[in-house]
């Protein structure tokens, strides 16, 4: 079983975002401290509109926060130049989307091979490590399907292997069972939570579904942009 003793992964210190829209200034964040180790199983739990997606992304350097900060393995991401984000995204961040996000006209083993490209491989390895990751998550038998020719399920395993190939120190799952029927689901769970364990891959999974948050480790509620303490 992970050891959450390990080192502090990722952090946000009194973190608010907010969006302006027009005259409308709409609060998504406000004053969120968290922190992450590494190797734990992590769920951003809450309704629609109650900041986990929000959350996410600036974990995931994909957005910037109003105020507060977010820090990555002890360094203030808001503080890096965009290449320098850009590289901390690629080497160390794995993304999973409810909606697969993956490239349609690539077959299985191309679009786990995509997010190497900038890594500086040549072919053949990238093929192999591409190859190794979907074995991973039961897709040997599906290398050269496209996503159109396989299931709903088999989509997002596909996306959990282009997720991991890169090896990242954590994965940013959002909503990643909501396309997903109860049984496949479960499986997507099981399959994102063994490879915590044997991987020890942090995860970080945004769901509002109790079923998920019952397999979590570790649940952050979230309400209207604030931690919900329950009080």
């Amino acid at each position: 079983m992970p050891d959450y003793q390990d080192a502090l992964l990722l952090e946000a210190r009194n973190v608010s975002k907010r969006y302006k829209f027009g005259e409308l200034d709409l609060v998504a964040l406000s004053a969120i401290d968290l922190t992450i180790k590494q190797g734990e199983f992590v769920a951003l739990a809450g309704p629609s509109g109650s900041g986990k997606t929000t959350l996410l992304n600036l974990f995931g350097g994909i957005d910037q926060p109003t105020g507060g900060s977010i820090w990555f393995e002890g360094t203030d991401i808001g503080k890096l130049h965009e290449h320098e984000l850009a590289e901390l995204r690629a080497a160390k961040l794995g993304f999973i989307f409810q909606t697969f996000n993956l490239i349609p006209v690539l077959n299985a083993v191309e679009n786990v091979e995509y997010p190497l490209l900038l890594n500086g491989l040549n072919a053949e390895k990238k093929r192999q490590l591409a190859e190794e990751a979907l074995a991973k998550v039961g897709l040997e038998k599906f290398y050269k399907h496209r996503p159109s020719q396989m299931s709903g399920g088999q989509r997002q395993r596909l996306a959990i292997a282009r997720a991991m190939v890169k090896k990242p120190k954590v994965v940013l799952a959002d909503e990643p069972t909501a396309n997903l029927d109860r049984k496949t689901g479960a499986e997507i769970l099981d399959l994102m939570r063994d490879l915590n364990e044997r991987e020890r891959v942090t995860f970080v999974v945004s769901s509002h579904d109790p079923s998920v948050l019952a397999k979590m480790k570790r649940v952050f509620h979230l309400r209207d942009g604030r931690e919900d303490t329950g009080v």
